[in-house]
């Protein structure tokens, strides 16, 4: 069992390449210290005999001999090496798993079909807590299916068809194409891993030009996912290429990878394809929390973390939280869900990231830090509406909405109009909070609402001069009457 203080070098033995990644930190949302993977291809087997080839063998060993070397570098305290279907399935296993076992200096483990399965699915759970649906786990040698909710897992199931050994004539296809028929047909939500899959969602980013190249809880609908499929299949594969941030060798598989998107949809009533940060290997360690650990908010331990390094008041920030909550939501009697309120709760947390910056950038600066760190446990609008508010902490143009959300267009196409209306009040009081204060608990535990200025307000104004009219005091009036 995992617990905070642990760090883990996981190298991951797929069909197509071979991946370490060092993770570090809080293990419910741990940091990835080093990610390196080389194509080696052991899924590509000997035709006829199931045998990973030697050349393939060979690059593999050498990958896992160079990984030692960063592992003895950075000293994680747990090494694991997690083997999956290319090995699992290969008539040679046992030698290969042998030489593996030789040259690596931590734990060797072969997954079976439906430990892979599990494990994709817990970090699917992981990243997404509260996802409810059917996950799909596309490799180069294995089709692994599994029913999710938040309280359970269900309906696991692993073939041994991938990528590379892809063919329309392959046996494992009716088997594939009656589970997703019998056991998954109604399901809306479909959670898609695999590198061929991921090439995909990029794609989708690049052909509608969003904002930001965000792959986690990135959600393609029915519609869009056939006016896609017909773009892809209108470029050419030199084309395909030159698409930021797909791996070359992840190009040739794409239409395979349509292909089988387009099956999914066919056989059952799929909604929208959504795409979860985490996989098999922050599954396995998800697996190893205590159930105390799994129940962490995964993104305020982010958050959290960043601010330490990052932000100056740190009480302070928790505080405006607790301000916000407790004296202004309900001066002004506005009910908002609990879910709101853990999005408001989270700016709040990182409220001052950007600080160090010239106040001429500070607030662009901020907004895209936050759209570009790694988070998981939260939706891209949530992820937005704190980059926003967070945005509208820092800016001097607070008060011209308009021409702030004239700037910001692109960003805030992700958010609805109520999302939008609830961002720029919030952001207004952090924005006045901080103007009034200047980041003092102390003058925060005496700000009321109840005076009609800023001037009446003795308490504040006998530590402070307050000016009868300029920013502070419009914000004041403006947060009042909302």
């Amino acid at each position: 069992m995992f617990n905070k203080k642990d760090s883990i070098a996981l190298i991951d033995i797929g069909s197509n390449s071979v991946r370490l990644c060092v993770f570090r930190g809080n293990m419910r949302s741990p940091n990835v210290l080093y990610n390196k993977k080389f194509f080696c291809g052991l899924g590509e087997f000997i035709p006829e005999t199931q045998l990973i080839s030697k050349e393939a063998e060979k690059k593999c060993i050498n990958s896992i001999i160079f990984f030692n070397s960063i592992i003895d570098e950075m000293k994680p305290s747990h090494s694991v090496a997690l083997c999956t279907a290319a090995i699992r399935n290969a008539s040679n296993k046992k030698e290969i798993t042998n030489k593996i076992q030789k040259v690596f200096k931590g734990k060797v483990i072969t997954l079976s079909g439906s430990q892979e399965a599990t494990y994709a699915t817990l970090g699917v759970r992981s990243s997404i807590p509260r996802a409810n649906g059917t996950i799909i786990d596309m490799g180069g040698g294995s089709f692994e299916l599994a029913q999710i909710t938040p309280d359970k897992i269900k309906n696991i199931s692993s073939f041994p068809l991938g990528i590379l050994n892809f063919t329309k004539e392959h046996k494992e296809h009716k088997k594939i194409n009656k589970e997703i028929n019998s056991k998954h047909k109604n399901q809306k939500n479909f959670y898609l891993i695999g590198g061929a899959f991921r090439s995909i969602a990029r794609c989708y980013i690049y052909f509608n030009k969003l904002p930001f190249n965000e792959i986690h809880n990135l959600t393609i609908s029915r519609k869009n996912f056939y006016e896609l499929k017909s773009k892809i299949q209108k470029f050419g594969i030199d084309d395909l290429k030159k698409i930021p941030k797909i791996s070359v060798n992840r190009v040739k598989h794409i239409n395979i990878a349509i292909e089988v998107l387009d099956k999914v949809l066919k056989l059952s009533n799929c909604e929208q394809f959504i795409y979860p940060r985490y996989g098999i290997r922050e599954g396995f360690i998800y697996e190893k929390l205590s159930k105390k650990q799994r129940l962490l908010d995964p993104t305020e331990i982010s958050l959290e973390l960043i601010a330490k390094s990052r932000c100056r008041f740190l009480i302070f920030n928790k505080k405006t939280f607790a301000w916000i909550k407790n004296i202004y939501l309900k001066f002004i009697s506005l009910k908002i869900s609990s879910k709101q309120l853990r999005v408001i709760k989270l700016s709040c947390i990182i409220s001052d990231l950007g600080w160090e910056q010239t106040a001429k950038i500070r607030a662009s600066y901020a907004l895209n830090l936050i759209l570009n760190i790694p988070l998981v446990g939260i939706e891209q609008s949530e992820k937005v509406f704190i980059a926003y508010l967070v945005y509208l902490r820092h800016t001097k143009n607070i008060l011209d909405q308009r021409v702030i959300e004239k700037e910001l267009s692109s960003y805030l196409s992700y958010l609805s109009s109520d999302e939008k209306k609830l961002a720029y009040q919030i952001g207004c009081v952090l924005n006045f909070l901080y103007s009034i204060t200047k980041g003092s608990s102390f003058l925060l535990k005496q700000l009321d609402l109840k005076s009609l200025t800023l001037a009446e307000q003795k308490k504040v104004s006998s530590i402070q001069k307050v000016p009868k009219s300029g920013k502070t005091e419009q914000l004041y009036s403006l947060i009042r009457n909302f």
